[in-house]
């Protein structure tokens, strides 16, 4: 008892008084007991049926109460005595040994992960393409990538390559069933001739759709890499979108078109890097050379403005004139002395289209026409086969981030729509067609707008020329996943989750890569 008094000096008087209280049970009663201090009995609740205990205690609580010998012997039989813990006997070494618990250091459990060695056909290993090689990666050093792609990847490459730890490790991209049909069809296409034996393709392209997330962009970064391996001349815009979502300064020319010359030259910019030998060995077809004004119209619309001018100019002198033809030989004379401002009058006669595109990178006024003159060159020529690449192709439909008081109370609402623009008028029109010995392949982007409204046809696209890609397929998901464990990007992806996460997204690419980033 002395032992707890000194553990607890702060109730003072009152343990002392009570340290003096001796409690004696007896068989039936509690006999009283006389304070020695105060001379007053103090009287104990009388309890029967019970033997007598011991004194009175005053410990402190115990982390287990005892419990009855019976009850643990029939509770363990080997009749292991159980260790009590006590608050006032813990010391600084138990509290040691019990800190931290064993299974914290030894860390967390890994679960069985998705090993490389299962996936044996992760990459591509040949050149020819077959259509087993439906899933595989084609291995791509960072300086090809950049080197083939200098205008900027499709969609969100840029994004996949910032999750990649390492800075130099070469990357993969996904060959698609749709990829290798589109390969096979681009090389059939490639040598085609018409009747008389000289080049032509009979084609106006291709349409890619389908969700969003499903793979349409890299499909057109792959198939940019393949055409220019094997000798097509690629003209992309990887994101058409910025022309009308960027601002930059803009001036309204007189066929009600707004001219973009400096989002101009940076496309001719982009498009001279990988181009640039090409263009210097397609020659100049004069017959089409500068039939387009400044704003990127054909000459002859923007005369038509002139008309009305001319016939009251003219209506004026022959008031007096009584012979008709006069009337009509005067309009046709004064239509012949309009002259519209052109590249042609300080560059006449270029030697190679690369003239053309060098001329607009050193004049911004022209560099609106520089762009519609390219187009017409490539549509006209057949050295080289041709394949206009544009993504996005949706994006030059609504209206952009321009106002115009010219708009107000129509159906834009004061924005001036985006094929109202110079940049997006120059790949909106579906005219693959025009291209003597080329196409067009153009994929849309579900970012900004639902596909529901979207409605090919009215621009002139037929059926046959869409193309739906579809999400991954169960071994496309698992290569997808083992390239992202590959490359660093994911860590302890458990394998027993691959068909829980397919389900979950549904095979498709941008939710895999946003959940599994995100989880692992």
């Amino acid at each position: 008892m002395a032992m707890h008094l000194q553990r607890l000096p702060r109730f003072g008087k009152h343990i002392r008084a009570l340290s003096r209280v001796t409690a004696h049970r007896c068989a039936g009663t509690m006999a009283p007991t006389v304070n020695s201090a105060r001379g007053t009995p103090l009287h104990f609740p009388a309890k029967s049926g019970k033997a007598a205990r011991g004194a009175f205690s005053f410990q402190l609580p115990r982390e287990s109460q005892p419990e009855n010998p019976r009850n643990r012997a029939a509770a363990d039989p080997n009749n292991t005595p159980k260790r009590e813990i006590r608050l006032d006997k813990v010391t600084s070494e138990d509290v040691v040994s019990l800190w931290p618990p064993r299974p914290l250091m030894q860390g967390p459990v890994v679960p069985e992960q998705l090993e490389l060695e299962q996936r044996p056909d992760l990459w591509l290993r040949e050149d020819q393409v077959a259509i087993e090689d439906a899933g595989r990666f084609v291995r791509l050093p960072r300086d090809d990538l950049l080197e083939l792609l200098p205008e900027g990847p499709c969609g969100e490459l840029a994004r996949d390559l910032t999750l990649v730890p390492s800075r130099s490790r070469p990357v993969g991209l996904m060959l698609r069933k749709l990829t290798i049909e589109l390969m096979r069809t681009l090389t059939d296409l490639r040598d085609a001739t018409c009747s008389k034996g000289r080049p032509r393709i009979n084609k106006a392209g291709f349409l890619l759709d389908g969700k969003r997330g499903v793979g349409k962009s890299q499909i057109m970064n792959l198939l940019t890499i393949w055409a220019r391996r094997n000798g097509w001349l690629v003209v992309v815009e990887p994101a058409v979108s910025r022309y009308r979502m960027e601002i930059a300064d803009i001036k309204r020319s007189n066929n009600g078109v707004y001219i973009q010359n400096e989002f101009s030259q940076q496309f001719l910019e982009a498009t001279s890097i990988a181009n640039r030998e090409m263009f210097m060995n397609i020659p100049v077809d004069m017959s089409v050379y500068g039939s387009t004004g400044l704003d990127g119209e054909p000459l002859s619309e923007a005369k038509k403005l002139y008309q009305p001018l001319i016939e009251t100019t003219v209506d004026a002198e022959v008031e007096n004139i009584e012979d008709p033809t006069e009337r009509l030989k005067r309009i046709a004379k004064y239509a012949k002395k309009v002259r519209m401002p052109s590249m042609v009058e300080q560059l006449p006669t270029p030697g190679n289209v690369w003239d053309i595109v060098e001329f607009g990178l050193e004049n911004e006024t022209h560099a609106t026409q520089a762009v519609a003159e390219l187009f017409l060159q490539l549509q006209k020529q057949d050295t080289y086969p041709v394949l206009v690449m544009c993504d996005q192709w949706n994006e030059c439909f609504p209206v952009s981030e321009y106002v115009s008081i010219r708009y107000d109370n129509t159906r834009f609402h004061g924005y001036i729509p985006a094929y109202h623009l110079t940049m997006p008028r120059a790949f909106h029109k579906w005219d693959g067609y025009k291209y003597k010995r080329g196409l067009k392949i153009c994929a849309t982007s579900w970012v900004r707008y639902k596909r529901r409204d979207y409605r090919p046809d009215l621009l002139g696209v037929k059926d046959h020329e869409v193309r739906t890609v579809r999400a991954f397929t169960q071994q496309e998901f698992a290569n997808y996943v083992t390239y992202l464990r590959l490359m660093g990007v994911l860590h302890h992806f458990p394998k027993k989750d691959l068909e829980y996460f397919y389900m979950m997204t549904q095979g498709n690419g941008f939710q895999t890569r946003k959940m599994l980033s995100m989880l692992y």
